[in-house]
């Protein structure tokens, strides 16, 4: 089943950054429901927008435009509760599959560098490191400070849970790109998904000794993922639809086609773009050598007609610039 017509993927469409589509998952409101049944609805509104904002960034710079610097291309990005999914694919190269996974998270981090003075002066702010509990539960008259400290807060969590060497995140993919040289595709895919199997048990014991239910949720999720994963790959890709009805071998989280699967590669983005500058180079200069030969056209018949002194000084450079023309490719 396509991606496309899976009602677990039905978006809207909210434009095009840097050639890329970007659509918001229908469902994307339910985080902002969920967040609202636990905590103040002024924190829940500014985490589901930063998050918002955080992701598509993540997505769009870390991944889309990376993969495309790499020689990779990537042509849109979905908005989902769970974060965000970029159907890209990046180039057979160590440089582009390990930098395409590892912008993301890069990109975060930067985003909570750019934060950190502010969650060092601020008092208390050092809060924001512990991923799993909010800094404070309501907004005082340090709003803009507290919404400075939510943004980092986001991102520090964002970075932390894609740099998780699992099976669809980020982490795993780089995990995979640093095996480049180990064995076949099918082994490095299996050695990964057992790496992201024991990381999922050990984060899945972590939720359960803290009492936390997202996490215990979040590392169920991912488990699921994997032996999801390990299924598509044991029944070699016959498997329907990897994780609810969508195909990760086919999008962002799977950084290598399967190589039984007989496919021309497509050319990059800047390929692409090389392409369409030199065909409307082209076009141009096809048109201007169209309009310079009815001119010289013309100007022959005016010559014919009238003779030569019936033109001035213009059309006379323009005929003297032919003839040379002429001249040099005969």
């Amino acid at each position: 089943m396509n991606a496309s017509q899976n009602p677990l993927y039905w978006s809207i469409p909210v434009g095009t950054l840097c050639a890329t589509r970007v659509r918001i998952s229908f469902y994307f409101p339910l985080l902002l429901l969920a967040l609202c049944l636990r905590i103040n609805f002024a924190i829940a509104l500014a985490l589901t927008g930063i998050f918002l904002v955080s992701t598509l960034l993540h997505e769009l710079i870390g991944h889309v435009l990376v993969a495309r610097y790499t020689e990779g291309d990537a042509d849109e990005i979905l908005l989902w509760p769970f974060g965000g999914l970029t159907w890209v694919q990046p180039a057979n190269t160590f440089q582009s599959q390990f930098f395409t996974a590892a912008g993301g998270p890069i990109m975060n981090l930067l985003i909570c560098l750019a934060t950190l003075p502010t969650v060092l002066w601020v008092e208390g702010g050092t809060a924001v490191f512990n991923p799993f509990q909010l800094p404070f539960n309501e907004f005082t008259d340090q709003w803009f400070l507290q919404l400075v400290l939510l943004v980092f807060f986001v991102n520090w969590a964002l970075a932390l849970l894609n740099l998780l060497p699992v099976y669809p995140l980020d982490g795993g993919r780089m995990v995979e790109a640093c095996l480049y040289d180990y064995g076949s595709e099918l082994e490095r895919k299996s050695l990964c998904l057992k790496i992201g199997l024991v990381t999922g048990m050990l984060l899945m014991m972590l939720g359960i000794y803290l009492d936390n239910v997202w996490v215990v949720a979040l590392s169920s999720m991912l488990m699921l993922l994997g032996i999801l994963e390990g299924a598509n790959q044991h029944w070699g890709g016959s498997y329907d639809d990897s994780f609810m009805g969508y195909d990760f071998s086919q999008g962002y989280t799977s950084l290598e086609q399967d190589e039984r699967r007989e496919k021309e590669p497509r050319k990059s983005y800047w390929a692409r773009r090389r392409e369409r500058k030199q065909a409307e180079k082209q076009r141009m200069l096809e048109d201007a050598r169209i309009a310079d030969e009815r001119k010289l056209d013309r100007l022959l018949a005016k010559v014919h007609e009238s003779g030569y002194d019936s033109l001035n000084t213009q059309e006379k450079r323009f005929l003297q610039k032919a003839s040379k023309n002429y001249r040099a490719n005969k």
